[in-house]
């Protein structure tokens, strides 16, 4: 083959052969998506519709736990579960979120009184340096015969 042969051949087809076609998308696109929207097809599923996910307030997971904790058997326990629809899993997870709720609390009292504690205790500190400042800064007044404040402005009568 002569080299200005094969630069006009491309993969064995010759470039005077090919014509260059307008690709049309949007039919074939809009099949395609037509077809698996169409749940008449019988090769496309439908799609899944779910239940809206249940959502429990806090007093009805307090009333469940308050009867689930009654239940004396195992039995009665299990019955309350299947007239509520629950699983054990939910309940038990109940459980665990309420201990954590008051040991959360509990804690957090405990580390707002330590922290209370130990901001009384700074502010004390600071009132008696301070207290010890005006009583030298008292001192040196009279030591050197001066009056800081004036006698008709001060505090003391």
């Amino acid at each position: 083959m002569s080299e200005s042969h094969s630069a006009n051949t491309i993969f064995g087809v010759s470039s005077d052969s090919i014509e260059a076609q307008p690709i049309e998308l949007g039919d074939s696109v809009s099949s395609n998506i037509a077809a698996t929207a169409n749940p008449a097809d019988p090769q496309t599923k439908a799609p899944r519709k779910y239940k809206p996910r249940r959502t429990y307030s806090a007093a009805y997971k307090q009333r469940i736990l308050k009867a689930y904790d009654d239940c004396s058997s195992a039995k009665e326990r299990g019955q309350l579960l299947r007239q509520e629809g629950l699983y054990q899993s939910r309940v038990i997870a109940w459980k665990q979120q309420a201990k954590r709720a008051k040991s959360d609390s509990d804690s957090n009292k405990k580390q707002r009184t330590e922290h209370l504690a130990r901001e009384n205790l700074q502010l004390k500190k600071k009132l008696a340096q301070a207290e010890a400042i005006i009583s030298l800064q008292k001192k040196v007044s009279e030591l050197l015969g001066t009056h800081i404040l004036p006698t008709e402005n001060s505090e003391i009568d």
